[in-house]
């Protein structure tokens, strides 16, 4: 008569999970001045607002701001292109119980081999425990991200209004001699008197 045994292992694990995510957009500047000079005056712009002017890999001017909750800002003046990204690594702990059978008319050791099926599943089965745990810190971090996000937006609003206000003022003084300016780039409305 054959005899079944049953072996079940217990793991626990401590794990880091690496969580990214980010979204991509566009600022739309009004094509007053030439792209470069359009891109010089937004990136002065974003400096006021606490941005480092670096360069990327193709060689142009990036800005860059480190929000909060590790939020990167990037902003490539020449394109427009604006890249809001976030990374943290997460500590989660996960749990798993596995179970291995092993009969006595086909292993000389049952006992062993019920344990070493149960090791051999123990590892798929943390995997599986960590995937809803991975997925509960996606959505932390998206969290964070879209915080963020509606800080930034006003921000770039703000930085492309008062790259307009500059680019309007140097193309009416290369018209003739700028009289007067009335209003604000806060509001949106100027007034720029030029005598040619």
């Amino acid at each position: 008569m054959s005899r079944a045994y049953r072996v079940s292992v217990s793991g626990q694990e401590d794990r880091i999970v690496h969580v990214e995510d980010g979204v991509e957009g566009k600022v739309e500047l009004l094509p007053i001045l030439s792209p470069e000079s359009m891109g010089d005056i937004l990136a002065g712009e974003l400096e006021a607002k606490g941005y480092a002017r670096t360069t990327n890999d193709k060689g142009e001017t990036v800005m860059v701001k480190l929000g909060e909750d590790n939020v990167t800002v990037e902003v490539n003046v020449a394109t427009g292109t604006v890249h809001v990204s976030i990374a943290e690594d997460i500590k989660v702990s996960v749990e798993a119980t596995v179970t291995g059978v092993a009969d006595d008319d086909y292993h000389k050791d049952p006992t062993a081999e019920a344990k070493r099926q149960a090791e051999a599943g123990m590892k798929a089965a943390l995997d599986k425990a960590e995937a809803p745990k991975r997925e509960a810190a996606r959505k932390t971090v998206t969290a964070k991200l879209e915080q963020e996000l509606a800080k930034v937006r006003p921000e770039l609003d703000q930085a492309v209004t008062g790259t307009t206000a500059k680019a309007l003022v140097q193309k009416a003084a290369s018209l003739g001699d700028i009289e007067s300016v009335e209003g604000s780039a806060e509001d949106g409305n100027m007034t720029i008197r030029v005598r040619v």
